[in-house]
């Protein structure tokens, strides 16, 4: 059933609001996120008075971040405390990253757990340590299965963190290994875990990229990844639906980038219709200056030509459909390149194999387009030398339109920039110029058999 906050927030009286409360636990926090902005201003008060602390906890965390400040413009600090305590201590950490230095430190000093929580709220929050949770299962390497069993039980009933895996440390946190619950079941009580356990697992640095442990998880199908630190203490996990938030937020960073957006490091991805006119100039100006400059040059290019093109004007009808299908194919190629080095296909080993499979893809597609070109333009035009030149200038500036569009990210990842930025404005402003070179320079070359 779907949500409909705006009907059931009319006409409430004192016996329906313990009711609703009630009925709002049916539904998911995420839906009760997705409809609260698009409540009025006194629909959202009536609903803060509605809902318990542990509701509020739950919906909020699912906000953007835009709509979590206005929330603490409406909430005082003590309810924003009171929230916060009742939240997994990840999410307390990362909505309290985003109130101003002076009410988070009122908070802070009234909170549970503050020391746990400064400690995540100091890392980076694209790295590692700043999306994990300190929520995790871990017994000691010496113990016993029996005793293992019975610690894990005890804990269980104190956290509601959910079992994914239980970990194995040495005496002072370091991460050895991983032990499945079906191995402790199974295994004799006066056995030592050490001798059950699974060695050499795959785990992250706090300091490391977000996206590391995202691609991690994402290839080995994992449920959670542990967390250490330079001694290889085990700190905390990510979870999997962290991976799901992360992975969104890349894809959507990447799209931005890939149209020459340059959303800024402070502003949320999902937030980006909700920055000022200002940011909105800032993000989108500067590629399209380079674009503007880009296309310049192919005016200048354009009008070097100017006799050819006043002694065969039909053949410049034909240069959109060269830029258009240039353009294409290399971005085309630029997308493969980027998604390969996301999802870890694409590596500093491949990139020869993958040049040479993208240069005979683009001849094949190339001979293609150009026989369905050639064989049209001289069906309207009978002039077979006119279509030769149209067949072959739309081979050469698909076959060099791939080569630059697969280089140029694999060149922005050696310089240790997003190879994201490579496509869009900068490949397809690169292929005009490519392709109104090679045509109008052969056009010119072979113009006395065309006039």
């Amino acid at each position: 059933m779907a949500l409909d906050l705006k009907n059931l927030l009319q006409d409430l009286d004192e016996a329906r609001i313990l009711e609703l409360r009630d009925k709002l636990d049916d539904f998911y926090p995420q839906d009760i996120a997705e409809e609260y902005p698009k409540l009025e201003e006194k629909e959202k008060d009536l609903l803060l008075e509605i809902l318990s602390d542990e509701q509020i906890s739950r919906f909020i965390v699912e906000l953007s971040e835009s709509e979590i400040k206005q929330f603490f413009e409406k909430v005082t600090d003590d309810e924003i405390t009171r929230f916060s305590n009742t939240m997994a201590l990840d999410d307390a950490a990362d909505i309290l990253a985003l109130l101003d230095d002076k009410r988070m430190l009122n908070i802070m000093s009234n909170i549970q757990k503050p020391v746990v929580l400064k400690e995540l709220m100091s890392f980076d929050p694209n790295t590692c340590g700043g999306i994990m949770t300190p929520g995790f299962i871990s017994v000691r390497a010496d113990l016993k299965i029996g005793a293992a069993l019975r610690y894990l039980r005890l804990k269980a009933k104190e956290t509601e963190y959910e079992i994914m895996y239980v970990y194995v440390t040495k005496k002072f946190g370091e991460l050895v290994g991983v032990i499945s619950l079906r191995q402790l079941f199974l295994a004799n009580d006066d056995d030592l875990v050490s001798d059950h356990l699974v060695e050499d697992t795959i785990s992250v640095k706090v300091d490391e990229d977000q996206e590391i442990a995202s691609n991690l998880i994402s290839k080995y199908r994992f449920l959670a990844i542990p967390v250490i630190n330079t001694h290889d203490q085990l700190v905390g996990i990510i979870t999997v639906d962290d991976v799901v938030d992360v992975l969104e937020e890349e894809a959507t960073e990447d799209i931005y980038q890939s149209s020459g957006i340059n959303v800024e490091a402070d502003v949320d991805t999902s937030d980006y219709l909700l920055t000022s006119y200002l940011g909105a100039y800032k993000a989108r100006t500067p590629w399209l200056i380079i674009t503007l400059i880009g296309q310049f040059i192919a005016s200048i290019l354009i009008a070097k030509y100017d006799l050819t093109i006043a002694a065969i004007p039909i053949a410049i009808s034909f240069m959109p459909l060269l830029s258009g299908l240039s353009g294409n194919i290399g971005n085309q190629s630029t997308t493969i390149i980027v998604r390969g080095f996301a999802t870890g296909e694409v590596d500093q080993e491949k990139n020869l194999k993958i040049l040479i499979h993208e240069i005979i893809t683009s001849l094949l597609i190339g001979l293609t387009c150009a026989l369905i070109t050639g064989v049209l333009s001289f069906y309207i035009y009978h002039n077979l030398t006119l279509s030769y030149l149209i067949g072959f200038s739309l081979i050469l500036s698909m076959l060099l339109a791939v080569i630059l569009g697969t280089l140029t990210p694999i060149a922005f990842r050696k310089l240790n920039l997003d190879p994201a930025t490579a496509s869009g404005p900068l490949i397809t402003t690169g292929i005009d110029i490519i392709s109104f070179f090679v045509y109008l320079t052969l056009i010119t070359k072979f113009i006395h058999q065309l006039v």
